[in-house]
This record gives C-alpha cells, sequence and structure tokens, in this order.
C-alpha cells in the first residue's frame, strides 16, 4: 500500500472519529493528538510533502505544499492548548475548542486531498513503516481501527 492510500484511510478514520460528541474527548483526546501529530503528520511531513516538492519544479504548487504542511503547527498548538484546558478541567473552553480543532483538522485534510495527495505518483515510494512502528503499532491499531495482519501485510 502506498503513503497516499494509507493516509487517504486515516482521513476517513479522523473524520469518523471526529463525529464523537465532546465528552468523548475529554477522556480520549490525548491518545488520538499524539497519533495526528506523530504519526499522521509526521508521515506526511517527512516522506510525502518533501517527495512532492522534489518532484514538481512549479514554484506555485511547492509553496502549496510547504503552507499546508505548515498547518501542522496550527494543529499542534491548538491539540497542546486542549491539552492543557482538559488537565484543568475548562469545559467551557473545551466544548468551543475541540469543534475547533476538528474543523481545522478536517479543513486541512481536504487541502490535501484536493490539492497535493491527487499530484503523487506510485514511483515517488513510500517507505512510512517504520513511522507507525516508531508510534506504536498498538497504539495506531487502537486509534485507526487497522488490524495487525494489515499492518504486517498492506504497510510497507
Amino acid at each position: 500500500m502506498d503513503s497516499i492510500s494509507v493516509l487517504l484511510f486515516e482521513h476517513s478514520v479522523i473524520r469518523n472519529l471526529s463525529r464523537n460528541p465532546i465528552e468523548h474527548w475529554y477522556t480520549r483526546f490525548s491518545d488520538f493528538n499524539d497519533f495526528v501529530i506523530n504519526c499522521h503528520a509526521r508521515h506526511e511531513d517527512e516522506i510525502v510533502f518533501p517527495r512532492l516538492i522534489d518532484a514538481y519544479e512549479d514554484e506555485d504548487f511547492r509553496k502549496t505544499v510547504r503552507r499546508v504542511s505548515a498547518d501542522h503547527k496550527l494543529i499542534a498548538t491548538l491539540g497542546s492548548n486542549i491539552l492543557n484546558w482538559l488537565s484543568r478541567g475548562d469545559h467551557e473552553l473545551l466544548r468551543m475548542r475541540i469543534p475547533l480543532y476538528f474543523k481545522v483538522l478536517l479543513e486541512h485534510n481536504s487541502s490535501e486531498e484536493q490539492l497535493l495527495f491527487k499530484r503523487w505518483k506510485p514511483e515517488m515510494g513510500s517507505s512510512f513503516r517504520r513511522i507507525i512502528l516508531e508510534f506504536g503499532v498498538s497504539k495506531y491499531m487502537e486509534i485507526t481501527g487497522a488490524s495487525k495482519e494489515m499492518i504486517e501485510s498492506y504497510y510497507e
């Protein structure tokens, strides 16, 4: 399975999980945000985006890739703030900011799908399995619903 197929699968998981009620995230947000930042975005920033930049001479496209990549810092900052509010038990702020987090994340993912992923070519390769191994296979399986067989068979 190539990088884009896995990232699209993860986007689907994120879309589905975003529908959970806010209260769900009071106990599950930390693991989810860890996945978004330290697995999903890392896969994009370390493997996919550099290869897209290298593959195309079009400077406007390269700027788009860098701009979309920069969204990861915004998402990480918002996630970090939510973790702080969770630790303080500030439910009022959480009720406003958790939906904002998912709005930003889903819009970001949509931008990737519309602007970047369709330009990926199979010959760009995809050695992303190490990121999932470093993140933790069991955590990845719990968050995404992927089976161990799926990871062993389809994730290069």
